[in-house]
């Protein structure tokens, strides 16, 4: 059985399961409700019977005869009756449809000794007088003023044929019930189906990742459970699609940010490494040059291996920040006084430059270290990009670094403080761009930010606001 389920729908099992349940319970109703009414029809019968010998009865205290007495009750209920008279040892003393010498003695029949027993008895059972089935009802009487037993019957046939008359209307009610369970049971399962056909195009639609289809199943409760199962299983798998996406394009860009760190780090080591090496080999292959040169070459030996370290340096500190391993140690002083320093040493690097300071005194509650850091960073940027003068500008609300340089597109602004990221990646510049990530960061762990604003071809205002514990003297 298992076997053959596999092959059928669901609505064509419960189809099929519907209409033999249907048909086993209206087969066992019939044979139940079959000899049931068939032993009510016998009973009535017998009851009939009993009647019709207290009519027997009273005609023969009428002085009328057995014979015309049968005859008269025959002619009134419609059918033949036997009418038989037996004495209580059992002779037969008349019948209406057989010769009372020929018969048998009755004392054994079931009904007779029922009738001696308790004055009336029933039975219902094969005659061999008349041959054939009937039903008998006997009943102790007085006959020329001695006790007899006054028996009528009636064949079984005629019983039947009232009874399969009455069962042939109960069959053609039982038939059309049938077809009526055939008819819904066919709409069940055309609406099972639907159902179902709805429920496989949705899960079809979350195979192809179309969360957002519509499915409105409403046949039965148990489908619309299922319904909003699905519907729920929809909204987590598009939550796990969406985090997967999310999760592959970090990975890619991961993949892409280490792939831009080791391009920048082997971009920017190369010129120094290669200068390094240059140097080296000069001074091994040639022990002739002069003192003066030697001395050159070691300078820009020392120089490039400085900005080696610089660079190594900046990297590990800000791999540092970004995993929170730096806590700022805050402490109150002048930030007038930080840029001024810078402003002085950036004036050694850059000797053709000028810049322009308009400072007010400001203390401010911060990480001394990390703000000269951050303030070196910003104004060291604005001499490498711009050939004219520089303006460095601190009151009491902000810090404001502002050149007359080349300028950021529009559309770089928002990427220019990302690591390792580079305007022009074939500029003479060879810093490894972690210039404003760094600030970024600085500013992020003091609750400030960065606000740029450029215009290509006409300069570049960088500004952060000072932080919110900062008093002016």
């Amino acid at each position: 059985m298992g076997a053959v389920k596999r092959y059928f729908k669901l609505s064509q099992i419960f189809f099929v399961n519907f209409i033999l349940l249907l048909g086993g319970v209206l087969a066992v109703a019939s044979l139940v409700i079959y000899h049931s009414v068939r032993q009510i029809e016998v009973n009535q019968y017998a009851n009939q019977l009993k009647s019709e010998i207290a009519y027997v009865r009273s005609r023969l205290d009428e002085g009328r005869s057995l014979d015309l007495a049968a005859r008269e009750m025959s002619e009134i209920m419609g059918r033949p009756l036997r009418v038989t008279l037996i004495g209580l040892d059992g002779t037969p003393l008349f019948d209406n449809e057989a010769d009372p010498e020929e018969m048998d003695n009755h004392a054994t029949r079931p009904e007779v000794m029922q009738a001696r027993r308790e004055g009336f008895g029933t039975a219902v059972r094969y005659s061999h007088t008349v041959k054939n089935d009937r039903i008998y009802a006997a009943k102790v009487v007085r006959w020329n003023g001695k006790p007899a037993i006054l028996r009528l019957s009636v064949s079984l046939d005629t019983v039947m044929r009232d009874f399969k008359t009455l069962w042939l209307r109960m069959a053609l009610i039982f038939l059309a019930a049938l077809f009526a369970g055939f008819v819904i049971s066919w709409m069940v399962r055309r609406r099972i189906d639907d159902e179902l056909e709805k429920i496989t195009a949705y899960l079809q639609q979350l195979a192809d990742r179309k969360y957002g289809a519509g499915f409105v199943p409403g046949f039965s409760a148990e489908f619309r459970t299922i319904g909003k199962l699905l519907k729920k299983l929809a909204r987590r798998l598009e939550k796990t699609e969406k985090k997967r996406r999310k999760y592959t394009a970090k990975l890619r860009l991961i993949g892409k940010q280490r792939s831009d760190i080791i391009s920048a780090i082997g971009h920017e080591f190369k010129n120094p490494v290669a200068a390094i090496m240059g140097y080296t080999e000069t001074l091994l292959d040639d022990d002739d040059l002069p003192r003066s040169i030697r001395r050159k070459f070691l300078e820009r030996i020392g120089q490039n291996a400085g900005r080696i370290t610089a660079m190594i340096d900046r990297l590990s500190f800000v791999t540092r920040l970004e995993n929170s391993e730096i806590e700022p140690q805050m402490s109150d002083f002048d930030l007038s006084v930080v840029v001024g320093d810078a402003a002085n040493a950036l004036r050694q690097k850059y000797q053709d430059r000028r810049v322009v300071l308009e400072l007010s005194p400001v203390t401010i509650h911060a990480d001394r270290t990390m703000m000269e850091m951050a303030v070196v960073n910003l104004m060291d940027n604005a001499l490498k990009y711009s050939e004219e003068e520089v303006l460095v500008r601190l009151d009491e609300k902000s810090f404001c670094v502002m050149d007359k340089g080349q300028g950021i597109p529009e559309k770089e602004i928002e990427k220019i403080t990302k690591k390792y990221y580079r305007i022009d990646r074939n500029s003479w510049d060879n810093s490894l761009g972690l210039g404003l990530a760094i600030v970024t960061y600085i500013l992020k762990l003091h609750e400030a930010s960065l606000r740029i604003d450029s215009e290509v071809g006409r300069g570049t205002i960088i500004c952060f606001d000072l932080m919110k514990k900062s008093a002016s003297k």
